[in-house]
């Protein structure tokens, strides 16, 4: 039923009345003549409804039977736009507008990317643009398959992604992988030695499982064996466990760093210059008209998509700011090496001494043309006890 109205609406029709002469000899030469009438009413301003093409046939059948015709109302698609057809200019470009609308329906106009927590998504979409995914290609062109697979060969941190295109979007969901949890099973699945990670002297023993090898105050060498996986028990049977001790060694540590004694220095004049452009359906449009400076300039930029529903639109903004620098070759005087040097020491040392005990330091320095040399020795502390697996099949 709602398709014969909408039918009737988009062909146009006419309400009339019938005028003098006899109605009923009216309706019997339309029905004669294979004329469709609906809505019939009877009495003095009887008529009916009929199609916009069908009205000129009712003249005849109206003039037989001595009856005029007047037209009431008119409805439908031609009367509701007869005049916006005498203005050519807007029919022409309602067709462009939906000419346009179908061509840009046949691109991605944005890329979505969820899923990702360790992977920046900015890598994700570079590597899209790398194998020809932009706002602006053919939906055609773009492989779900092909991406699938190439994405996840370049990240190997996913562990599931699919592509897809929806509408003007194309999305890439994602999941990454989770590392397998440390499983420390029973003694006896895992077989392994305790053996020295450095040189030193031990201090103390603390031995959990295994046979120890060494006693308190012996002298080691690194990757000398500390505690044996192989365990007598009281029967005398020997069998093999996960050895696990804590020995705590007095070690030597020798660390050294370097520092340039002229160098670049470069310093902000304060000079800036910000640049802004709006990309819209991929064609980047220009908002400010100064061009790229001159000089020595570091660029920052900040992209920024609007988002309506959710939905990425392919419509952003792109702001870049340009600071000048000014740079300049300085000289380090020995105090202000030094203090340098001890600075990167001291980041050194929380680095590779975080877990040690220090006891004592000494320092050499050495003076060059160009460079100082900033060496420490370290007597320290530490757990030398170190795992050493062994496979057994």
């Amino acid at each position: 039923m709602i398709s014969l109205h909408l039918t009737r609406w988009l062909l146009g029709y006419a309400r009339f009345s019938v005028v003098g002469g006899s109605h009923e000899r009216f309706l019997n030469n339309c029905a004669r003549s294979g004329i469709y009438l609906w809505d019939i009413t009877g009495g003095k301003d009887g008529g009916a409804c009929v199609a916009v093409q069908s009205y000129r046939a009712l003249r005849p059948c109206a003039r037989r039977a001595n009856a005029k015709l007047k037209v009431r109302e008119r409805h439908g698609f031609p009367f509701a736009t007869k005049g916006i057809r005498k203005r050519r200019g807007i029919l022409a470009g309602a067709v462009l507008f939906m000419v346009i609308v179908q061509l840009l329906s046949l691109h991605v106009w944005s890329i979505e990317v969820a899923g990702n927590s360790s992977i920046p998504t900015e890598q994700i979409e570079a590597e899209l643009v790398r194998l020809g995914v932009t706002p602006g290609t053919l939906k055609s062109k773009v492989q779900p398959q092909m991406l699938q697979q190439k994405l996840m060969l370049e990240f190997p941190q996913i562990g599931w992604l699919s592509v897809n295109t929806r509408g003007c979007s194309a999305q890439v969901q994602l999941q990454e992988k989770v590392d397998r949890p440390l499983i420390v099973g029973s003694q006896g699945e895992t077989v392994c030695n305790i053996k020295a990670a450095r040189t030193g002297q031990i201090v103390s023993m603390n031995v959990f499982t295994g046979t120890a090898q060494v006693s308190k105050g012996d002298a080691v060498v690194e990757g000398q064996l500390l505690i044996s996986c192989v365990v007598e028990d009281k029967l005398g049977y020997m069998s093999l466990r996960h050895a696990a001790g804590k020995i705590i060694a007095e070690t030597s540590r020798s660390l050294t760093t370097e520092v340039d004694l002229k160098r670049a220095e470069v310093n902000p004049t304060g000079k800036t210059l910000t640049r802004r452009c709006l990309y819209l359906f991929g064609a980047r449009v220009p908002l400010t008209f100064a061009g790229k400076p001159e000089g020595e300039y570091r660029a920052e930029g900040v992209h920024t998509d609007l988002k309506l529903m959710n939905a990425v639109l392919p419509l952003g903004f792109y702001e870049e700011k340009w600071t000048e620098e000014k740079s300049r070759q300085i000289t380090l005087t020995k105090d202000q090496a030094i203090a340098e040097a001890k600075r990167l020491m001291e980041q050194k040392k929380k680095e590779e001494l975080k877990d040690a005990k220090i006891l004592s330091v000494s320092e050499d320095t050495q003076f060059t043309d160009s460079r100082l040399i900033y060496a420490i020795k370290v007597k320290c502390e530490e757990n030398i006890a170190q795992e050493s697996e062994i496979l057994i099949k």
